[in-house]
């Protein structure tokens, strides 16, 4: 996934000089390609994420195109008034890439982990949130971002998890990975939850749907979400305001209600002990092992 955001953004930088992208001291050998061939089309800030993101709405001001990377526990989080304020309070097309989200930088500590990224961002408005799981979702998701003229957020997290798409996307609409069996439950996931859910899905005989976007919400994930018998969600991001909370309100917007939900997420706590990723996700009681258990407890005792 990092080699093929590194390609997408020389290949971005490339083909249109109005795009700059700014690093605030963050990301190292994924800007190797980008600095060796247009090492006039990179800037590492420094360790300043509020001033980057001002340089970045001053550089969109201006006609460019300013795409800013950083660990999404500082872009956005650390970030967020500036990208409120200084971005799309004035509509500017800032790209905004978070990386690591979620809790990838176990051995760091909670100040490394980002579990509310997308709950801050959906509420400030004017902004497109992104969550793509693999290579070709990140594609298609920067593909839309480039094209949208609208502030962006895409939400990078672990990117050594398996792929799932099978070749190329045309659309960030949902991906249909595993048709719902009839009367069974359906499975939506975002970003470094997916793999693992498309394993789950064919183990319990399930539906499953990868969200590429949660902000605004397709209407094909309307439709999806409330004709299902029963939906279930794993996310890698707090309960409160992530891809469970996106679904349930567009669902209501459009005047339908919601089917019976059972969210499998981030604990509302911080995790206190370092270790794996596996050990940082099994103190929320969603690593892999655990998943397999408790979601295979549930549809059994549920159906």
């Amino acid at each position: 996934m990092r080699e093929r955001l590194s390609k997408i953004l020389v290949d971005a930088c490339s083909h249109d000089s109005r795009y700059m992208v700014l690093s605030g001291d963050h990301g190292y050998a994924l800007f190797d390609a980008l600095r060796t061939k247009l090492p006039q089309s990179f800037v590492n800030v420094g360790v300043m994420e509020q001033a980057m993101v001002g340089m970045a709405a001053g550089l969109a001001k201006a006609g460019l195109r300013p795409i800013v990377y950083g660990l999404s526990a500082f872009v956005p989080i650390r970030v967020l008034e500036q990208i409120k304020m200084d971005v799309c309070h004035m509509s500017y097309p800032v790209i905004f890439l978070g990386d690591g989200a979620g809790l990838v930088y176990s051995t760091l500590g909670a100040s490394h982990q980002c579990g509310e990224d997308v709950a801050a961002l959906r509420a400030v408005p004017g902004i497109q949130i992104y969550t793509p799981a693999d290579a070709a979702e990140l594609a298609v998701c920067f593909k839309e971002a480039l094209s949208s003229n609208k502030p962006c957020y895409i939400r990078i997290g672990k990117s050594d998890r398996p792929a799932v798409s099978k070749g190329e996307l045309v659309s960030t609409t949902p991906q249909i990975l595993r048709p719902s069996p009839a009367g069974r439950p359906l499975l939506l996931t975002m970003g470094s939850m997916t793999a693992l859910g498309a394993e789950l899905a064919k183990d319990l005989d399930l539906g499953h749907v990868s969200v590429l976007r949660v902000k605004p919400v397709h209407h094909e994930l309307i439709e999806l979400a409330r004709s299902a018998k029963q939906l279930l969600v794993i996310e890698e991001h707090s309960r409160y305001g992530g891809l469970a909370s996106a679904v349930a309100d567009a669902v209501l917007d459009a005047g339908f209600a919601v089917p019976p939900m059972k969210v499998f997420s981030l604990k509302d706590q911080f995790v206190h002990s370092c270790g794996s990723y596996q050990h940082a996700l099994s103190e929320h009681e969603i690593s892999d092992e655990q998943l397999r258990l408790r979601l295979g407890a549930f549809v059994r005792g549920g159906l």
